[in-house]
């Protein structure tokens, strides 16, 4: 199994639209194109990234300097397997780690990581371990999905691919804290599969990947010297 974040999976991404990214697809433009100024950009640099080669160590030089890493970010990844067990252990379930997968029909352009998933019960996990205190307040306070799309939806729509992509029927969202009382460290908030908000994701890859193909034939096709 590529383990996350490794420079293995890091290659596996490129080009794809991941399930962190996918909330770009689906903000609201107002203009009349499909998508907003911003998620053209999002798509033009997967594009690109296409084109980026695999060999003489290029893939891994764009890799190690457009990765992101902050302290809370570094921290997140470090409490990880703790949240992770914290949450099988008050749920009573055998959560698996897995590798980035390709969404059927759309295996060119887009995949996803799942935190865990609980195959006996058709259900997976996102978990958050919030750097700053405030922000695990903010999720415990959190009464329903509505509520996690209003927060943070990036998470809403990192959650329904995540869905989409592993045919699940739930995914929870977990915030896990171990600096509060054990009664308030876990917060879990469950997500189940919606056959109506399944099509809109489909129908806005679909958009996607009609622009991304534009874009790549026009690349191909342009005169690289005009003089």
């Amino acid at each position: 199994m590529i383990e996350q974040r490794s420079l293995e999976w890091h290659r596996e991404r490129l080009g794809k639209i991941t399930a962190s990214e996918f909330h770009n697809l689906m903000k609201n433009n107002r203009k009349k194109e499909p998508f907003s100024d911003a998620t053209y950009t999002y798509l033009n640099r997967k594009v690109m990234e296409r084109y980026i080669p695999m060999d003489e160590g290029t893939a891994d030089e764009y890799i190690d300097l457009h990765t992101i890493s902050n302290a809370a970010m570094r921290y997140g990844t470090e409490m990880e397997d703790m949240a992770r067990n914290a949450y099988a252990e008050a749920m009573g379930y055998e959560v698996m780690q897995v590798e980035f997968v390709p969404l059927k029909g759309y295996e060119q352009i887009c995949g996803a990581s799942a935190d865990g998933i609980v195959r006996e019960e058709s259900g997976g996990v996102e978990i958050k371990c919030p750097f700053s205190i405030e922000h695990h307040l903010d999720y415990l306070l959190l009464s329903d999905v509505n509520d996690l799309h209003d927060l943070r939806p990036e998470y809403y729509w990192q959650m329904r691919l995540c869905m989409l992509v592993w045919d699940l029927q739930w995914y929870d969202f977990v915030s896990y804290c171990p600096y509060v009382s054990r009664s308030k460290q876990l917060k879990v908030l469950r997500m189940f599969r919606n056959s109506e908000i399944d099509a809109e994701i489909t129908s806005r890859l679909d958009l996607a990947r009609s622009y991304m193909m534009d874009q790549i034939a026009k690349i191909n096709n342009t005169q690289m010297i005009i003089k």
